[in-house]
């Protein structure tokens, strides 16, 4: 089903290439496409109303780079929530929103693979939200089974905004993690 999907979307990508810290989708912009990355490390995120940013997944090789609540909200013409952007130097291609859409529509089995990927989502923001119940220690050793080697490739300042603490309390948590080796 991967290869066929593949095939069918191939003539809709667009090469792109962009450095650390440029962003992929915007907040308050319509989300448009989705960068499907052959290389790199994007995250996804937003901002709280008291300015924090809050990551909200990480998305390495092979994966597709959007907020996918965002491009639901692009049908209706509505701003982007969330942000998306280059943690590592990014290679993908960029394939878009509408035009998916409407392949969609027309091909039965570009559908049901858009409803797996769209459970699987489902069933990793459920994971997600759970672990967010988690002390920050169990946090972590989720973070490091769910990326591995990720940890290496981003700033730990990223890494305390995944788990939901601050740069100081993420190196305290480090100092003991490597205090019990």
């Amino acid at each position: 089903m991967y290869d066929e999907v593949t095939r069918m979307l191939a003539p809709l990508a667009v090469p792109v290439s962009m450095r650390k810290g440029e962003y992929l989708q915007r907040i308050g912009v319509v989300a448009n496409s989705v960068v499907w990355l052959h290389s790199g490390v994007a995250r996804t995120g937003f901002i709280t109303e008291t300015g924090n940013e809050v990551t909200l997944h990480f998305l390495t090789d092979g994966e597709p780079a959007a907020a996918h609540d965002d491009l639901l909200r692009a049908r209706e013409d509505e701003p982007a929530l969330n942000f998306v952007v280059a943690e590592t130097a990014v290679h993908g291609y960029r394939l878009d929103w509408l035009e998916i859409s409407k392949l969609t529509m027309s091909n039965s089995l570009l559908r049901d693979y858009y409803l797996r990927v769209s459970e699987r989502g489902i069933i990793d923001q459920s994971r997600r939200l759970y672990l967010s119940a988690s002390p920050a220690q169990g946090r972590l050793s989720a973070f490091r089974r769910e990326y591995p080697g990720l940890e290496q490739r981003i700033s730990q300042k990223v890494v305390a905004s995944f788990l939901g603490i601050t740069p100081q309390y993420m190196s305290q948590l480090l100092r003991n993690d490597g205090m019990s080796k």
